[in-house]
């Protein structure tokens, strides 16, 4: 056994019992006392903190017992942790600065390698730029934390210019257009509803929860990827759509200008229909402009459009409710 795998080897198990004696590692690895001790050496130098107590039945003990055995990682693997964390910070996670900097320095050499030339070059060649919102960040680790330990919240946030309290349970957290949002259990309608955590302005824990609920995963692809799937099934099947759909005379003026207009064709009264043919990948587009006009547009062909439509008005229930935050 090399002595790479002996280090790691008493690392992890002096790591899990944090109190330990020479004797009790030199008859677990069969090693003896001279070189259990200057293994033991060898670890603090690497960053283990160990730390030797006095007294008749004194031992040693790691001052900290959430420190991992080393890991070797390829340089590619380094460098894709060094970009997830420069592109993190446009998030301002500037609570965890600090641990970052830190791990950034333990996988960086002090030699030039090529690692060392590619983590410059990422420092200096590679910026992300996010539409995020300030927010306090000790907020969104108090959902995450929730969320993850199935702790009942109190909380008070503000709604308008009300502020309003509710006792809920987070299912997890997310962030969508620089907003950080939590679907939460509420115990008031009975119903999982999101919160908007830049709008909460005082937390606290109360309880835990007893029952479980729907998991983010299961909540997000509930939420959005119907649309996603409609839409996928569409570009299988046909290359070509032929649209038919009415539209009143405030529905002909809302489409003006937009790429349906030239399909347009008006009656005396003002109204209008469309009548025509549109490729697949212009859907999206079709679908935002039939949203925005609303019950001035009606669908006749294709029916699915009205399934998409439908599914874009629950996508977006959750953020119009009246106990939307």
């Amino acid at each position: 056994m090399s002595k790479i795998k002996r280090l790691t080897d008493v690392w992890t198990y002096i790591n899990d019992r944090q109190k330990f004696t020479i004797k009790e590692l030199s008859e677990k690895f069969n090693l003896s006392t001279k070189t259990i001790q200057r293994y033991l050496i060898e670890l603090n130098k690497m960053g283990l903190p160990i730390q030797a107590e006095k007294g008749r039945n004194g031992g040693y003990r790691v001052l900290n017992n959430s420190y991992i055995p080393p890991v070797v990682f390829t340089e590619k693997e380094v460098m894709s942790i060094v970009f997830a964390f420069k592109a993190l910070q446009v998030y301002n996670f500037s609570h965890i600065k600090k641990e970052i900097d830190s791990i950034i320095e333990k996988i960086n050499y002090n030699r030039e390698s090529s690692a060392k030339i590619g983590i410059n070059n990422i420092e200096k060649y590679i910026e992300f730029i996010a539409n995020y919102k300030n927010i306090d960040i000790n907020i969104v680790t108090e959902f995450f934390k929730a969320s993850s330990n199935s702790c009942v919240l109190n909380i008070k946030y503000k709604s308008g210019n009300q502020l309003l309290e509710k006792k809920i349970c987070p299912i997890g957290i997310y962030l969508n257009e620089g907003f950080w949002f939590s679907p939460v259990y509420d115990y008031e309608s009975d119903s999982i509803i999101i919160i908007r955590i830049d709008k909460v302005l005082e937390i606290k824990k109360v309880g835990e929860c007893k029952k479980e609920y729907i998991s983010l995963k299961k909540w997000l692809d509930t939420v959005y990827s119907k649309l996603n799937e409609n839409i996928s099934i569409l570009q299988e099947t046909s290359e070509v759509i032929h649209l038919h759909i009415l539209l009143t005379k405030e529905g002909v003026s809302k489409i003006k200008h937009d790429f349906l207009d030239s399909n347009v064709e008006l009656n005396e009264d003002g109204s209008g229909a469309i009548d025509g043919f549109i490729k697949y990948e212009e859907i999206d587009w079709c679908i935002s402009t039939l949203f925005s006009i609303g019950k001035d547009a009606k669908v006749i062909e294709p029916k699915f459009i009205n399934k998409l439509l439908c599914d874009k008005v629950k996508e977006l229930k959750y953020f119009y409710e009246e106990n939307m935050i």
